[in-house]
């Protein structure tokens, strides 16, 4: 029996009444209007799941997706679509999203892991294909377009990625923005099996990147660079491309089962300069001379952010040359100190 408000209902199996489970298995939650289908979410007591699904006079239909037809397949997707569509654009698109609103969050949280995922896989089969481009050479594009008219060239972002060394290890993740006006915050999103990700957001260009390093399929030892341009479906890496092309669904799937991830994305995405550092004399350090081209007159990195964020002048250097280094710590002086800079 379940219970949804104030009535009981039976479940059933081939039209008759389930009186009990498997040995060891017990019903953990049911979802009544979540999908087109209620589910029932067990588990054993090794803490493994299982669901199944019900047609709507509560008949037991399934417990994998993949023995439903092919037109309930697309019905269940399409109505779980919204959220992952609302999730994809708040932590792949917005700036500072903050939590996401409604019940669909924290329902899809407590849904097994091998359900959402599955989910997750079909919905993602309906998306933009993934493009990636090598790290070294031209690949198939010279230069990326934004939205507001910046373009980025391939070389520059490719020149971010030494930087995706060591960045996990970061208390304060910092690196150079591609555009070369500003030194961007990261926040660290994901670090599992070898794979590490870093958030980063330039509000100057409205551009979000994921900077981290993954392992090669197969290698025991050794990761490589990425660099991933969601708002564009780019990577730039060489990482074998099966490994980068999941990189969107582990995102989302990380996202997804907890929504306080996406709410905790901070609001504070660029260092501020020590005063008497400009960002016309940073712009010069060090980016081989190869820098972003800015349609739009006034497109450019606002930097904001409390005192102790204060970096000096050699601190943006070492991030303009690809360096990345742990929190800053104000002087008497009002000048800041870096309390490592590891090489990239």
């Amino acid at each position: 029996m379940v219970r949804v408000g104030q009535v009981d209902y039976p479940l059933r199996i081939r039209g008759k009444p389930v009186t009990r489970l498997y040995p060891g298995w017990r019903a953990v939650a049911f979802e009544p209007a979540l999908l087109p289908m209620p589910v029932l979410y067990l588990q054993d007591e090794e803490g493994r799941d299982a669901f199944w699904l019900f047609d709507r006079t509560l008949n037991y239909r399934a417990s994998a997706l993949a023995d439903l037809t092919p037109e309930e397949r697309s019905v269940i997707v399409g109505a779980i679509a919204p959220f992952f569509y609302a999730l994809r654009e708040s932590v792949f698109c917005e700036m500072c999203p903050g939590p996401m609103t409604g019940t669909a969050p924290a329902a899809i949280a407590r849904m097994p892991a091998f359900l959402r995922n599955d989910l997750l896989d079909r919905w993602l089969e309906s998306q933009p294909p993934l493009r990636q481009v090598g790290a070294g050479g031209d690949g198939d594009r010279s230069s990326l377009a934004l939205q507001d008219g910046v373009v980025f060239d391939i070389a520059v972002l490719r020149q971010m990625l030494p930087a995706a060394h060591g960045l996990a290890e970061q208390v304060e993740p910092v690196v150079l923005s591609p555009t070369g006006r500003s030194v961007l915050r990261g926040h660290h999103v994901l670090a599992e099996n070898g794979l590490s990700v870093t958030r980063f957001v330039d509000p100057g260009v409205n551009a979000v990147f994921y900077l981290g390093v993954a392992p090669e399929l197969g290698a025991k030892e050794g990761a490589s660079p990425f660099l991933y341009c969601p708002q564009v479906d780019l990577i730039v890496g060489d990482a074998t491309s099966g490994t980068l092309d999941a990189l969107p669904r582990r995102l989302l799937s990380w996202f997804s089962a907890d929504p306080a991830r996406a709410a905790a994305l901070p609001r504070q995405t660029v260092v501020r300069m020590s005063a008497g550092f400009s960002l016309g004399s940073a712009s010069s350090l060090s980016l081989g001379g190869t820098t972003a081209r800015i349609v739009r007159s006034e497109a450019g990195a606002a930097i904001t952010g409390p005192v102790d964020d204060l970096l000096s002048a050699a601190q943006v250097g070492d991030a303009f040359q690809g360096r990345c280094f742990v929190g800053a710590t104000t002087t008497p002086e009002g000048e800041a100190t870096a309390g490592g800079v590891p090489e990239a």
